[in-house]
């Protein structure tokens, strides 16, 4: 995996600044994409537990984890996307519950402080490093939770730009399992999912492209010419058509 943008806060800070982070795109999924079957995976785990969520963004799903845990603590290394996850907390009267500022690779927790940690999306499987650190706050027998995303996701679209996040990546689920091994998780559970994710309009996708790191340096004018080949190539009946590919990850310490 490139990891071109996941480390660079700068982008992160002007992706959550962003109006459009807080519209919705107009978009359906056909098949089994995995997000809502981890999602409630998630949420059964965490029940009675201690929980780091790390790479929590605006922290309404750890929101949710709080409702059934004994006590979550939600990171992220944007100013802004912590700043909005403690407007959403204070909205919530959720009490169990806080965010801090915190980077992935250097948690600020004593050993064996967390019976799980998950992420979704987000930077924990990305490097040894940051899963070492995922091991050394998890207690033992602990478990680590994330859904990812997978080398073909949205690997037309990536096609046509001549760039994107999962551009000439390796195989997920060999580097995940490499990964995850190295580090000194025991008891994998990897799954991948690929179904077919369709934008009404090349609007509706636009907006995803400025709001996540699909394509880098991704800019709607610049960009012209390919959003143009996207709507005569990718476009059938029912909207503009593109893979999108989950990997779901379940381990233990």
């Amino acid at each position: 995996m490139t990891g071109w943008e996941y480390e660079d806060r700068e982008y992160w800070e002007k992706v959550y600044a962003l109006p459009e982070n807080y519209m919705v795109e107009a978009a359906v999924t056909e098949g089994n994409d995995g997000e809502d079957e981890f999602d409630a995976k998630m949420l059964n785990t965490c029940v009675g537990k201690v929980v780091l969520d790390v790479g929590c963004g605006d922290g309404l799903f750890t929101i949710k984890m709080a409702e059934r845990a004994i006590e979550v603590v939600g990171v992220d290394f944007s100013r802004v996307a912590i700043s909005e996850a403690r407007k959403n907390l204070s909205k919530s009267g959720q009490k169990n519950l806080r965010f801090e500022l915190a980077n992935a690779e250097s948690l600020h927790f004593p050993n064996e402080t967390f019976d799980l940690v998950t992420c979704r999306r987000g930077p924990i499987t990305d490097r040894k490093s940051s899963l070492r650190e995922a091991r050394r706050v998890l207690k033992r027998h602990g478990i680590l939770m994330e859904i990812t995303i997978g080398e073909r996701d949205k690997e037309n679209l990536a096609r046509i730009f001549g760039r994107g996040q999962m551009l000439a990546s390796e195989r997920v689920i060999a580097l995940k399992e490499r990964l995850l091994r190295e580090a000194g998780f025991e008891n994998l559970q990897i799954t991948e999912y690929i179904a077919t994710e369709i934008f009404p309009t090349i609007k509706d996708l636009t907006i995803r492209l400025k709001d996540s790191p699909i394509i880098p340096e991704f800019d709607p004018e610049k960009d012209k010419r390919y959003l143009e080949e996207i709507e005569k190539t990718c476009k059938s009946s029912k909207g503009i058509e593109t893979p999108t590919h989950r990997v779901t990850i379940l381990a233990q310490t």
